[in-house]
């Protein structure tokens, strides 16, 4: 055996006699002349080439000298060429990229294996690189096993082997990124409001790594307010964001998505043949889209009067038109057999026809005659509105009356709801789909307009404790979502044209630990991940945070006229002077009273101010007083180190609310 060949397809450039085959021939066993590429058709390749090796992975900006490995048996033969997005060919002789083509022409591997490198230049814009590997005659790969990405793409990179002569690989250069880091107040409305900010900003190339690098930024308060710091910052109170938009509401079996009633008011006119209603009130004010409604009273009863002997007309005790309306489902509920309560239970048998013959209002008739019912039987009779669900689908759709809405439905009934009190329930979910779930987990913060207040993203779950108290009970789960369900088959990769970057974004539901108003559908929320794991998963950035420090730099000041044993001061500003809170220490304050507190501020004019101390002192005019425990200047230091530059620019945040309050300098 030669090359795993029998004896009868071994190739020999000489014969026996010592005689040498011409280029492209060779000698058979039996001293024929055979063509390589006789052979090759008649006998398949000799030899095999198994992978080739190489870092995949981006290229700095800056550039790469790249080693790479060709593995196959000793004899296979190869030809290679590397080209870029212009087209411009690698020359492994100047290590170069020209526009004139150039081919690694017909290269035998020696041994198992032939390794060579390429010189990835710098570059001004993103760069994509593909490599070209030929099996020559007598040459073949290895057994194709194909590699896919999530969106069913072919991903050349991760597939090995070709069932052809070509086999081809693709890296890309990418252009360097940055990242900041900077302070920042995540709750709009509060007292951080209009601060001013430093920021520090750190570039490195995707998917590298930099060394510890410390940094320090400041920020200082908004007018007339005054920092405290309550406690040292974590790495847990930084956070990236990011938005995502809703699509619409997920009902989970089981969920109760119209937990309350939000507001009631009455029908103003006849309801017949249409969806539309007219109210009391401007119905912007009582409902919003997607409220069911249902009438306020649920449910009425009253009492047979005599028996009803098996046609469609029933007498009651008191006058129907109190007790029902048209199209009320009716049961029995008492006072008959239980086959024909259960008859009524299982159909759908409505209130046809009040007083249906004019000379009794105490009379009312049936949809369908359900046979013998009992004089004395007790009837009850529900809305439809109540029986079936029916919900807002428009407020003043004609934009003519801002009294009228529209329902979901068009209830086939006439003059029957004037006068009717109506209760609104605004419908309300755990779960809603997603335009893309990549990168969220549970925990994340999630804020919007249409958000309730502190909403995570967290799984539901409905459960009961059975044989609760009996020493041997345990959870039944009735119904559970996770807190992110990705629809596999709503997954897309792309990679921009300029920048190479891709972008991966798989559909899916996305449910949070609050129900939240069905207004957020087609809304954007705000996603935020908090610590170095929820930030590496939303954005690719693995960044470490540490030696977190936070200082307030201390408020000075100075006197404006002398003191004398008062505990009234004059000073020339009370900027960054907290109430009840600052100290103050300076020359002349009184050695037996420790750093006096300021007790009150008085005319405070947003500079000058009176202050009011804990200890009266007595001061010269112009000596300058210092004050700790508050300030307008806040600095933070501490040490960032990336462990892996993630693929788009990204802004980090340390969250001021978590470890310090801004309140006014004067209350």
């Amino acid at each position: 055996m030669a090359n795993g060949y029998s004896n009868n397809t071994t190739k020999s450039k000489t014969n026996q006699q010592g005689k040498t085959a011409p280029d492209g021939y060779h000698y058979m066993p039996d001293g024929r002349l055979m063509s390589d590429a006789e052979h090759y058709v008649k006998f398949g390749a000799e030899y095999i080439i198994n992978s080739f090796d190489i870092d995949y992975s981006d290229i700095k900006q800056s550039g790469e000298n790249r080693r790479f490995v060709i593995n196959g048996s000793d004899g296979a033969t190869f030809s290679m060429f590397i080209t870029n997005e212009d087209n411009n060919y690698y020359n492994f002789e100047t290590n170069s990229f020209q526009t004139n083509t150039y081919t690694l022409s017909n290269v035998k591997i020696t041994g198992s294996s032939y390794n060579n490198f390429i010189n990835f230049p710098s570059v001004s814009d993103a760069d994509q690189y593909n490599i070209y590997l030929f099996a020559k005659l007598g040459t073949k790969h290895a057994n194709y096993r194909e590699a896919r990405f999530k969106d069913g793409t072919l991903d050349l990179n991760n597939t090995t082997g070709s069932n052809s002569l070509l086999l081809q690989k693709v890296i890309y250069q990418k252009l360097d990124t940055s990242f900041r880091i900077a302070p920042a107040s995540p709750t709009s409305g509060n007292d951080f409001d209009s601060m001013s900010v430093t920021t520090e900003i750190v570039t490195n190339s995707f998917g590298k790594s930099t060394p510890k690098i410390p940094f320090s930024i400041t920020s200082t308060s908004a007018s007339t307010k005054a920092f405290q710091i309550n406690s040292q910052p974590t790495q847990n109170n930084i956070y990236a964001t990011e938005t995502r938009t809703v699509a619409d509401a997920k009902d989970i079996p089981g969920e109760s998505i119209y937990p309350t009633v939000s507001n009631t008011d009455t029908v103003d006119g006849a309801v017949s043949g249409t969806n539309k209603i007219v109210m009391d009130t401007n119905v912007a004010s009582k409902m919003v889209v997607g409220d069911r409604v249902t009438v306020t009273s649920t449910r009425t009863t009253d009492t047979v009067d005599g028996t009803v002997g098996g046609g469609v007309k029933v007498v009651m005790d008191n006058n129907v038109a109190g007790k029902m309306r048209l199209g009320d489902r009716v049961t029995i509920t008492a006072g008959d057999s239980q086959s024909m309560i259960d008859y009524f239970n299982a159909r759908l048998i409505t209130v046809a026809a009040l007083d249906p013959d004019g000379d009794n209002p105490k009379e009312f008739s049936l949809s369908f005659a359900p046979g013998e019912i009992n004089d004395g039987a007790t009837l009850a009779f529900e809305s439809f509105l109540n029986r079936d669900t029916y919900t807002v689908a428009a407020l003043n759709p004609d934009g003519d009356n801002p009294k009228e809405f529209s329902l979901s439905g068009v209830p086939v009934l006439s003059g029957v709801l004037d006068g009717v009190t109506l209760s609104f329930s605004n419908r309300k979910n755990h779960s809603f789909s997603l335009d893309n779930v990549e990168g969220l987990s549970d925990g994340m913060v999630v804020t919007g307009t249409n958000v309730v207040a502190n909403t995570i993203i967290k799984g539901y779950k409905d459960s009961i404790n059975i044989g609760e108290g009996t020493g041997n009970s345990y959870e039944r789960i009735l119904q559970e979502k996770p807190g992110l369900l990705p629809n596999s088959a709503a997954t897309v990769i792309s990679r921009n044209a300029t920048t190479n970057l891709v972008t991966v974004t798989t559909k899916g539901d996305i449910t949070f630990n609050n129900q939240q108003p069905f207004a957020l559908e087609e809304d954007t929320i705000n996603i935020y991940a908090y610590g170095r794991e929820q930030i590496r998963k939303l954005t690719g950035w693995d960044v470490e945070i540490t030696n977190l420090k936070a200082e307030l730099t201390a408020v000075t000041t100075t006197t404006t006229s002398a003191v004398s044993a008062s505990t009234t001061v004059p000073v020339a500003s009370g900027d960054g002077i907290v109430e009840g809170v600052s100290t103050v220490s300076g020359i002349g304050i009184n050695p037996a009273v420790i750093d006096p507190t300021v007790s009150t501020i008085n005319s405070y004019s947003g500079t000058t101010a009176s202050l009011i101390l804990s200890a009266a002192q007595t001061l010269e005019d112009g000596v300058t007083l210092t004050f700790g425990g508050g300030g307008e200047l806040v600095t933070i230091t501490g040490d960032m180190k990336v462990y892996k530059t993630g693929p788009a620019a990204l802004a980090l945040y340390i969250d001021l609310e978590k470890f310090m309050t801004a309140t006014n300098e004067a209350s």
